[in-house]
């Protein structure tokens, strides 16, 4: 049977190669001691061929099977499903190079490693991700050519060209198939452990939240401006929710089942229009530049203002939105609402009150109050990434013992104040700033630019923007979150290989927005295809029916189908190596009309003998021949005038003939 057929060496070489690619990126995110089992067991098996040592016992394996599997669940936990499904299977995958000696063996590290390569794009669909995928399967596809080479004549590099062969033709029915067949969305979906630690803002935020997002250079949102004018990085301000209700200890946006606002609203002045591609982040909010005016459907406008999607989005999605920048929100405040937005615990944080309860009894007016805090931040104050841990009166142990926080510290403390006063206030929490990529002009928002500020609602003038990390840091919101933070400890924890943190070395710099602008014209043209799939097919086909899309598929299938075939085809048939040999079959053939055809494997000379025996006629012509081929092929002397003799002496023996 075939399954028992041994390997070659050129195939286990292969099988070993495909083992290290498909794991290359999986080693990036599992266990560290995962990727170390995988080089052990790569090396006992290269032992093993070189007859150092011989394959393990059952147990042993079984053993180390147990173990594996344990130690996957204890270091991934059982609670993160696709991490923990990739980790098993890499460990079995592994395990398996310790049996790998027969054919069949082989063929399950095979068909486990498409799946694996495959389970590359659940964690990154960036261009880099498709092409090493699209690399891997070409290997792994040259490791199964391997497998099935012969044993006589094992070639390290025909399995290259062969997978090369076959997978060329299948590249234009995928170009095909992805631009007519539709988009279906996932029958599931699973939670990525990557995905939640990255999700950006909460619905919940107490001070340290938005400090923590700056340990990740994962991209939150790209926008690109059709209206021509980009914003500068101060009125950048990137809203998605706002934050109500205050327990003490954190602030939590509540639903608003409120009549949404007329966009009538807002006084006139211009607006920006701009397409947004928002990565999946678990939650249903959108963010949009102070103040959206419009959005595409299925948003939906809240009454604070703020976008939400109908469900949570899990995939990327493109949005269409208008803003039209302001830094106050001139809109009415009704009793309910005022009571909503004074809200605060019935006790906790009693230095805090008195403060605002002394600054209220010596001037009421809301501009002091605002003042006082901001001045306060200015003095006092350091920005840090870094701030110590605060106690049940969080409040007052920023303002009077650590003063030392993010933005989501000044941002709660002001907020609280002002409300303690008898101010009406909320935090709002987005992102602010961007980095502009000239070279597909668009604006990168990453989740290290995450960002929280306060409303303050004045009497006449409605909800005016106030953003106390200015008071203390202003180049908060000049410059970019990456120029600010560079040096402080925290950022860029998470992603410590992330090449925003070379961003000072200018040629690396550019570098880095070159790729990030092929990525995201990748992530607009490609990933987002399905958006504009029906547009496209219109103007291809006009009115799209059944018939076109069928034969709009029939066609190309056909022609790749019909070129394989005739490759085949021109596989069957007798190849000689080059004239010499070809002249010499003719002959031949002609010959065998009269039962004297060269048979398999005899020698010219001996061929020529048989010839001149049966017809002594063309004794002198044959031996001729023989002696020609002869010099051409083993003599050395391959010129013009043998060449030209021996083709007399073909041309004589069959004009003879």
């Amino acid at each position: 049977m075939k399954g028992v057929y041994q390997l070659t060496r050129p195939a286990l070489v292969w099988q070993l190669l495909m083992v290290v690619v498909v794991m290359i990126p999986h080693s990036l995110r599992l266990p560290w001691w995962l990727p170390l089992m995988t080089l052990g067991a790569i090396g006992w098996r290269l032992l093993v061929h070189l007859g150092r040592t011989s394959f393990p016992h059952w147990s042993v394996k079984f053993l180390m099977a147990i173990t594996a599997g344990i130690g996957a669940v204890a270091s991934i936990g059982r609670g993160n499903g696709p991490e923990l499904a990739v980790a098993l299977l890499v460990a079995g995958f592994a395990l398996k190079l310790l049996e790998i000696y027969k054919r069949r063996d082989a063929l399950v590290l095979i068909y486990v490693a498409y799946f694996l390569a495959a389970t590359e794009l659940l964690f990154g669909q960036t261009l880099l991700h498709a092409l090493y995928v699209l690399l891997a399967l070409l290997l792994i596809t040259a490791a199964l050519n391997a497998v099935y080479q012969s044993e006589r004549h094992p070639d390290f590099r025909r399995p290259l060209r062969a997978a090369l062969r076959l997978l060329l033709p299948a590249l234009p029915l995928m170009l095909v198939l992805f631009l007519i067949v539709p988009r279906i969305g996932p029958l599931w979906y699973a939670p990525m452990m990557q995905e939640e630690s990255v999700t950006g803002l909460s619905d919940t935020l107490s001070p340290g939240d938005v400090s923590q997002l700056t340990g990740s250079s994962a991209v939150a949102f790209r926008v690109e401006f059709t209206s021509g004018r980009v914003p500068p990085p101060a009125q950048r301000y990137w809203r998605g929710l706002t934050y109500d209700y205050f327990d003490g200890r954190r602030w939590q946006a509540e639903s608003d089942r409120r009549t949404p606002p007329e966009l009538s609203d807002l006084p006139s002045g211009p607006l920006l229009r701009y397409q947004m591609i928002i990565e999946p982040s678990g939650q249903p909010w959108v963010y949009a530049l102070d103040y959206p005016v419009s959005a595409s459907w299925p948003l939906r406008m809240a009454p604070n203002w703020t976008l939400r999607a109908p469900s949570r989005l899990r995939q990327r999605a493109e949005f269409a939105l208008v803003s039209r920048p302001l830094d106050a929100l001139p809109q009415a405040l009704s009793e309910s609402a005022q009571s909503r937005y004074l809200q605060l615990p019935a006790s906790g944080n009693p230095r805090a009150r008195e403060l605002a309860q002394r600054w209220r009894d010596e001037d009421a007016s809301v501009d002091s109050l605002v003042t006082r805090t901001l001045a306060l931040f200015n003095r006092d104050f350091v920005y840090t990434l870094s701030p110590p841990r605060l106690g049940a009166d969080g409040i007052d142990d920023f303002l009077f013992e650590t003063r030392r926080g993010f933005c989501g510290h000044y941002a709660s403390a002001l907020a609280f104040l002002l409300r303690a006063a008898g101010v009406p206030a909320r935090i709002v929490g987005g992102y602010q700033g961007g980095e502009w990529n000239p070279y597909e002009s668009y604006l990168l928002i990453r989740q290290y630019e995450a960002h929280a500020w306060v409303e303050v609602w004045y009497a006449g003038r409605g909800w005016v923007r106030v953003d106390p990390t200015a008071a203390v840091a202003p180049q908060r919101v000049e410059q970019t979150a990456d120029q600010l933070l560079a040096d402080e400890p925290g950022f860029l924890s998470d992603t410590p290989l992330s090449p925003v943190r070379f961003g000072r070395i200018n040629w690396l710099n550019q570098l880095r927005l070159r790729v990030e602008a092929i990525n995201y014209s990748w992530h607009r043209w490609v990933l987002s295809f399905h958006l504009r799939q029906d547009a496209l097919l219109q103007r291809l086909f006009g009115e799209l029916s059944l018939w076109k899309l069928a034969l709009a598929l029939a066609l190309p299938f056909g022609l790749v189908l019909g070129w394989v075939a005739l490759s085949l085809l021109r596989q069957r048939r007798p190849k000689t190596l080059d004239k010499v040999d070809s002249a010499l079959l003719r002959l031949s053939q002609r010959l065998g009309a009269q039962g004297l055809g060269r048979r398999n494997g005899e020698p010219v000379g001996l061929y020529a003998a048989r010839v001149a025996e049966a017809r002594p006629e063309l004794e002198p012509l044959i031996l001729a021949v023989a002696r020609h081929y002869d010099q051409l092929r083993y003599a050395g002397h391959d010129d013009n005038a043998v060449r030209r003799a021996y083709r007399e002496a073909i041309r004589a023996c069959m004009r003879r003939l």
